[in-house]
């Protein structure tokens, strides 16, 4: 019976989302020992963009050793590079098209911005567990997407089909949402009514598919390491496994199977 309602429940959901007003949907980012503002920014019939906005970094406090669980679940490290002005650094955006599962990001190499695009295909499954959010009555959902496992909290009651990051797809706005690790974390902070247009700094950009980008991100990388051997600096290059939310790509595991 608690099964049919939810699903009851859902797709009465699904009927309100052409009735969706505009909303500026303010997160709180959690990643490493820095806390950051992301803000989604969902248009009716446009679509949604997440900024990271970079100069409101907060450091997260380390209160014993070098690493810790912090209040919010996420692993904290101490940063050994000292004080850093994150507002030098360029925000981060996804823009995501949820009828046509396309991606585009802005991201950069040496200072050089590129129109980053990408595909999405993943499947959510909904659970009848819940819990109290804000207010918010949110229902638990998993899914599994390049090498990593996600799990997500999610409202009917904002009936909007967007969350964080990459994640959309469910009946209701995803308000928090983590991976297995917990290396980003992801807590609704605040909706409001969007009274400015969408941002995307995006129109003098060179494009790349996903995987040119990142081949030449390596690249860029490599050559950097090579430069610092021709002057004779001791730079250690150590073959490490991919951390943050994605982990395997599909051409990777393609090659992987081979």
């Amino acid at each position: 019976m608690k099964k049919l309602y939810l699903l009851a429940l859902l797709m009465c959901c699904q009927i309100m989302w052409s009735q969706v007003n505009d909303y500026k949907i303010t997160y709180k980012k959690f990643e490493s020992n820095l806390k950051r503002d992301a803000v989604l920014y969902v248009k009716e019939n446009q679509p949604t963009v997440m900024q990271t906005i970079m100069a409101s970094t907060v450091p997260i406090k380390v209160i014993k050793d070098t690493t810790y669980i912090n209040e919010n679940g996420a692993t904290v490290r101490e940063s050994s590079g000292g004080h850093t002005d994150y507002s030098k650094f360029p925000d981060d955006y996804i823009k995501i098209d949820h009828s046509k599962n396309k991606i585009e990001m802005i991201k950069d190499i040496h200072k050089r911005k590129y129109l980053v695009t990408d595909e999405l295909n993943y499947e959510w499954k909904i659970t009848s567990e819940t819990k109290k959010i804000k207010n918010y009555t949110c229902y638990k959902a998993t899914t599994n997407f390049r090498g990593n496992n996600f799990e997500v909290w999610f409202t009917p009651d904002i009936p909007i089909n967007a969350g964080p990051w990459k994640w959309y797809g469910l009946p209701g706005l995803i308000v928090e949402a983590t991976d297995t690790d917990k290396s980003e974390i992801y807590l609704l902070e605040k909706v409001e009514k969007l009274t400015t247009e969408i941002p995307f700094p995006s129109s003098k950009s060179e494009k790349k598919n996903l995987k040119q980008y990142l081949k030449e991100a390596d690249d860029a990388f490599e050559a950097m390491f090579a430069l610092h051997n021709d002057r004779n600096v001791t730079v250690t290059h150590i073959e490490t496994k991919r951390v943050g939310l994605e982990r395997i790509y599909e051409w990777e595991e393609n090659t992987t199977k081979k």
